[in-house]
């Protein structure tokens, strides 16, 4: 009965040192995504909340973009809420192109990440009546956030690791990648 309760504790022991608890299954590594998350005040909006998502090239756009904004209708002033899923995210370094449907028209956000909390305010626009399509932020001006702080992550695709473009891109800690093939890996879920 001791060396059954020695061996038991021995592979409870592993188990913790493992972190891995009993009949844990290893999970399937997740690729990694684009994505804008964050909200604030500018200017005419306000309760801005964003949590856009999609894969590195902007395929399979998912999450809510919403927010409220100052208008005047009929010679009287209104709080217009605006929120929907994205149709479209694209993301370019730490600016994103982001166009979801309303009752009214398509509205198009652009968002600029300025980094980290006590670094410039990051910035936000938006345009009704927008071009449904993700390819530029022509005609959306952007203003510093009041109040707030927004993240734009640009996650890289295999192809974008690809000719020297790893240089451009971070990691999920926000490190440099060291090489091609470690982006790659990254891209791929498996790193």
């Amino acid at each position: 009965m001791a060396r059954v309760s020695v061996s038991l504790f021995a592979v409870f022991v592993t188990v913790v040192a493992l972190g891995v608890p009993a009949g844990a299954t290893a999970m399937a590594p997740v690729p990694p995504q684009d994505f804008v998350v964050g909200g604030g005040e500018v200017g005419i909006f306000h309760e801005i909340a964003i949590d856009a998502r999609s894969d590195p090239l902007g395929g399979d756009p998912s999450g809510t973009v919403s927010f409220v904004v100052d208008a005047n209708v009929g010679g009287q002033p209104v709080r217009l809420r605006f929120e929907s899923p994205p149709t479209c995210l694209a993301v370019e370094g730490n600016r994103a192109v982001i166009v979801f449907p309303t009752f009214i028209a398509p509205i198009k956000v652009v968002v600029v990440d300025n980094g980290s909390t006590g670094s410039l305010a990051d910035e936000f626009g938006a345009i009704l009546f927008a071009t449904t399509g993700c390819s530029d932020a022509t005609g959306v001006a952007v203003s510093p956030l009041s109040s707030g702080d927004i993240v734009v992550r640009d996650a890289p695709s295999k192809a974008q690791c690809l000719d020297g473009g790893w240089r451009n891109y971070t990691d999920a800690t926000g490190q440099p990648f060291k090489n091609q093939g470690v982006c790659i890996a990254f891209a791929l879920g498996v790193a």
